[in-house]
Parts: structure tokens; C-alpha cells; sequence
């Protein structure tokens, strides 16, 4: 990957950061710190400075060991494994980028650093991390920031960076009325709960399951739950009724750029806390906790399933027209879910808390109508969970893991979904290489959505809609552009699909999006700029495509 200024895609933009450009020091630069300046820093922070290299490292010559070698091959594709590593990412493109690094190859195989950072700070407090941003800051450092490393827009990888790894930072507590610093006098208190930032879903869920409340959460295990899933918005399988993990967020706490320990609410900091809830990955600071929202545990929670395959392809065209037209509908009854589709096969999972059956065979009917058609195979259902956590143990998966797929996406609406079917079945078909999938599936509430940074296009979609690349390890540097190549090809034709108004979700978005401001964004964007002009007007914390960056990648 290399670094350029997004002015060459954006030349109407304003200038990121008036009057300042920083030199992003990387290691191999001449300007990278002496061996006694980190000597001096990594006992600063009691030795919690560490080199980081590539997960496979430990199966060649110049990091060999023969027992690491061992566990890591064991749990190569095991998510809980991949991100207590410091040099692991979920997507093998964000670690190796264009370097060779393999866990299937001998000993003497090329091993380079790939897009992983040089040291890294295993920070445990929030001493460590403002003692980092302090150091990263006067040496002008390329500064990331790495919690569990799923993150699909390869921003918390950096070649020769200097990395503030929070991953080990835990701990929950739990509250029956919260009240946010600041608040008036008469606030009542709600119940909550406060994640420390090296939290993970599948944790948080197990530990809500005793206090008898859901979180709003994402649909995987390892995923950090107060680091970039929720800055980007967090959709989740509760959305219809309680909005995104943002619209969840009721305080912040975050280490700025200058360094300082600050806590973010609506009544101390609103346009600081505005542009954490939903401005989208680090470019707003370090986050050290999140407080949440809790809600009451449904009594039960109801599944819709649909699998539907067929030999012919124009069968198969009809299938997913008849499914794109279904999903307002579905959506409309309060369902959230996920889907996926590829060569004849469709398969769909909704989940409704407290659903019922009658509300099950009304919005499931135009799936049956799909089942009766000439040339198809259909199963298609409902089942119930007891509770949450039942359903978490039975489908609460980490898709993709260490794998290469990107995604393209776009949000659409009931009226690109019931209208434009023909144009987003063409595109489809143009593009048979690519995997179909909605990577969510919902109708949202929308009564926070003018409160937070996400896009306005939230309001009104039905669905994620994605089409994603992927390739093998060792697929040819030509072959790997190519496809890159292909996804934003996908991006422009499905921005022509939803029309200006349209946006995506920021964290299953393509990495490579050429119009980013606006599909991550909108009419928000220049508020977010303004922002972060104010906060941090050195530019300190970048990344690939976020607010006010100075860091593109290119395919």
C-alpha cells in the first residue's frame, strides 16, 4: 500500500488541515527515535513496549520457535487466538500486504514486517496510552491504534508504525441507573454498563446474560465492543428496536491528542462525543471505555430461516428479485438478519426478540411464494430460542478470519430494494466473481440518528447490501490489484444504484471507496471536519478513509 493525499480524488474538499502537515515518522526513516529514546520511553511505561511482526513470524528463521510455530498453526483461523496477537489482523491483506509472511511455508520462506507496526505499546492503563500519544506526538510518529485488528478498511495496520495496542485493557461494570458526568442535578440514572476498551462481544454478552440484560451489540465473538465497531455505528441484531451501538453510547471516555484524559457526553463535550459516535475508526482519539445502554432481556428470541437453491441461472435471477422485494416487507415486521448468496444458493437468518408465530408466516409469506416456483429447492422455518445467549452459543460465529476478503457495500432502502431490483440483479451478474451477501439485514430506529455522525441514509435502509472479493495467500500481485480493481469498479455502479443520497456503514465498506466523505458520511462530513480541526489540529490520529486524514490507501 502507499500514502497519498485524498485531493487527488476530492479536489473540491477543503484543505484537511489548514497550514499543517506532519512527517509521520516511520521505522527506517531517518527520523524515527534513536534506540535510547525508545530505551527511555519503554521504561517510562514499565517495559510494555514490544516489536510486533507478522503472526506467521514464529514459523521463520529470524523469529523461529518451534512451540509458537506450533500453536500458531493449531489456531491460525481461530479468532480468540488471532486477536490476542499483536501482530495478527482478522484479513491476512491488512497484515501482509504485499509481503510474503505464510504460516504453511518452511523455515527459510521470505518473512517480510508486511503492514504490521514496528513496536507497539501493550498498554494496560491509561497512563501507558497517554504516555504513547505523548511520545508518538513530539517525535511525529505514524501512530495506530490496534484493539482485536477485524477491522475491514485495514486501519489499524500500518507499515513501520508505531501502534498503541489496547487489546488488554478489561473490565465491566454494571449499573441499575447510570448518570453521566455533568448531567443536570435532577438526571435520573439509567441502567448501563461501562466496557473497558479490550472488551469483546461474546464476553459481554455471557456477563449480561447473569445481570438479566442485553447490550447492543455486534453479530460476532471477538469483536471489540468499544473500539472501531462502535466509532463506525455497530449495527446489530437488536437495531430494529434500540438503534445502533452508537444510539447506545451514553459517555465516552478518551485519551485526546494532546494527550489529556477526558470523559464525552451529550452535556460536557456534545460535539466531541457527536463526532466519536459514528466519525469512524481513530481519528478522534484513544478510547479507554465505552458506557452503554442496557435493556431488558426478551423472553425468548424467535429465528426465521430461509435456504433456497436452483440449477438455473435465470431461476436463480427470479429468486433474489423475489427475495430483494420481500425484504421491506420482513424488515417492516421488525426482523433483523443476514444473508448470503452464490451460485444458485440463497440463505437467510432473522432473529425477532419476543416474536411470534403469527408474525413469523405474515412476513415470511413472499418466501414461501419463492419456494413455489418452478426449479427451486426451499427450506424455510422458524424456530425459538429461550434467551440470547442460547442463540449466541448456537450462531455467534467470526466470519472470514484469516482470510482476504474485502467488501463493497452500499445501504439500500425499501425503494432501491422494491425498484431498482433490475439494476442491482445486473450488477450481479456483471460481476460473477464476486460473493453476494447482506451483511445486515433491518429496519433501524432512527430516533437518535440526527444525534450522532453516522449517515443520514440509516433513517431509511432496509439492508447491507455486499459484494466481496477474496484470494489466496499466495495469488499474484497482478491478480490481487486486479480484483481490488474490480470491487471499485462495483463501488461506482452501486453508487449509481442508490443515487447522492446514498451512503454505506462505515466498517464493512470498500477499503478502496473513491468518493469515501460522501458514502461514509454525506452532509455530515463538514461538520466532522470542523470538528476535528478543533481537536486535534495537528493532525495526530489518521487512518485509511476516516475524518480529516492525510492516509489513503490505494488498491
Amino acid at each position: 500500500m502507499k500514502y497519498s493525499n485524498p485531493l487527488f480524488a476530492l479536489p473540491l474538499l477543503p484543505p484537511l488541515i489548514s497550514g499543517y502537515h506532519r512527517q509521520r515518522c516511520a521505522f527506517g526513516d531517518a527520523c524515527w527515535p534513536s534506540p535510547e529514546q525508545w530505551a527511555s520511553f519503554n521504561s517510562s511505561i514499565s517495559g510494555r513496549l514490544i516489536s510486533s511482526f507478522p503472526s506467521a513470524a514464529v514459523c521463520h528463521r529470524e523469529h523461529y520457535d518451534k512451540q509458537l510455530c506450533h500453536t500458531a498453526t493449531s489456531n491460525w483461523t481461530k479468532s480468540f487466538w488471532r486477536t490476542s496477537q499483536v501482530g495478527a489482523y482478522a484479513a491476512i491483506a491488512w497484515e501482509l500486504g504485499q509481503d510474503q509472511c505464510f504460516i504453511n511455508t518452511t523455515i527459510d520462506a521470505p518473512c517480510g514486517p508486511g503492514l504490521v507496526a514496528h513496536y507497539s505499546v501493550a498498554a494496560q492503563n491509561i497512563t501507558d496510552i497517554q504516555a504513547a500519544v505523548k511520545f508518538a506526538d513530539y517525535n511525529d510518529l505514524y501512530l495506530v491504534i490496534k484493539n482485536t485488528g477485524h477491522d475491514h478498511l485495514g486501519r489499524s495496520s500500518g507499515k513501520g508504525a508505531f501502534t498503541i495496542w489496547t487489546h488488554n485493557i478489561k473490565g465491566r461494570e454494571w449499573y441499575d441507573a447510570f448518570v453521566p458526568k455533568g448531567s443536570p442535578n435532577d438526571t435520573k440514572g439509567i441502567p448501563a454498563v461501562t466496557l473497558q476498551a479490550g472488551e469483546q462481544w461474546l464476553d459481554v454478552y455471557r456477563d449480561a446474560a447473569e445481570h438479566n440484560v442485553i447490550v447492543v451489540g455486534g453479530q460476532a465473538r471477538t469483536v471489540g465492543a468499544a473500539g472501531g465497531w462502535a466509532t463506525g455505528g455497530g449495527h446489530s441484531a437488536f437495531a430494529h428496536f434500540y438503534g445502533l451501538g452508537v444510539d447506545n453510547i451514553l459517555e465516552v471516555n478518551i485519551v485526546t491528542p494532546s494527550g489529556e484524559y477526558k470523559t464525552l457526553n451529550k452535556y460536557n463535550e456534545p460535539e466531541y462525543f457527536y463526532a466519536v459516535r459514528g466519525g469512524g475508526g481513530s481519528a478522534w482519539g484513544v478510547i479507554t471505555s465505552i458506557t452503554y445502554k442496557t435493556h431488558p432481556n426478551p423472553s425468548h428470541i424467535q429465528v426465521g430461516y430461509a435456504e433456497i437453491t436452483t440449477t438455473s441461472n435465470s431461476t436463480f435471477r427470479a429468486i433474489l428479485s423475489n427475495a430483494f422485494k420481500a425484504l421491506p416487507r420482513i424488515t417492516d415486521a421488525g426482523y433483523t438478519g443476514y444473508g448470503t448468496g452464490d451460485s444458485g444458493y440463497l440463505g437467510l437468518i432473522f432473529i425477532q426478540p419476543n416474536g411470534t408465530n403469527e408474525t413469523f408466516r405474515s412476513a415470511f409469506a413472499p418466501l414461501y411464494e419463492i419456494a413455489n416456483m418452478t426449479n427451486v429447492s426451499a427450506q424455510i422455518g422458524s424456530f425459538v430460542f429461550p434467551t440470547w445467549m442460547d442463540f449466541c452459543d448456537a450462531f455467534l460465529q467470526d466470519p472470514n478470519i484469516a482470510t482476504n476478503v474485502m467488501d463493497t457495500s452500499r445501504l439500500l432502502t425499501a425503494d432501491v430494494l422494491l425498484n431498482q431490483t433490475e439494476e442491482l440483479l445486473n450488477l450481479i451478474e456483471d460481476y460473477p466473481e464476486m460473493g453476494l451477501g447482506f451483511n445486515f439485514i433491518g429496519k433501524v430506529n432512527p430516533a437518535e440518528r440526527d444525534n450522532t455522525a453516522v449517515h443520514d441514509i440509516w433513517k431509511r435502509s432496509r439492508a447491507l447490501f455486499t459484494m466481496s472479493v477474496d484470494w489466496p495467500d499466495d495469488a499474484p500481485e497482478a491478480e490481487k490489484k486486479r480484483l481490488k480493481m474490480r470491487a471499485v469498479e462495483v463501488s461506482g455502479r452501486l453508487a449509481e444504484i442508490v443515487g447522492p443520497d446514498g451512503g454505506t456503514y462505515i466498517n464493512e465498506a470498500n477499503p478502496y471507496e473513491p468518493n469515501w466523505p460522501e458514502s461514509f458520511w454525506g452532509e455530515k462530513y463538514e461538520r466532522l471536519l470542523r470538528i476535528k480541526r478543533r481537536i486535534d489540529p495537528t493532525n495526530l490520529f489518521v487512518c485509511n478513509r476516516c475524518v480529516g486524514t492525510d492516509v489513503v490507501y490505494e488498491p
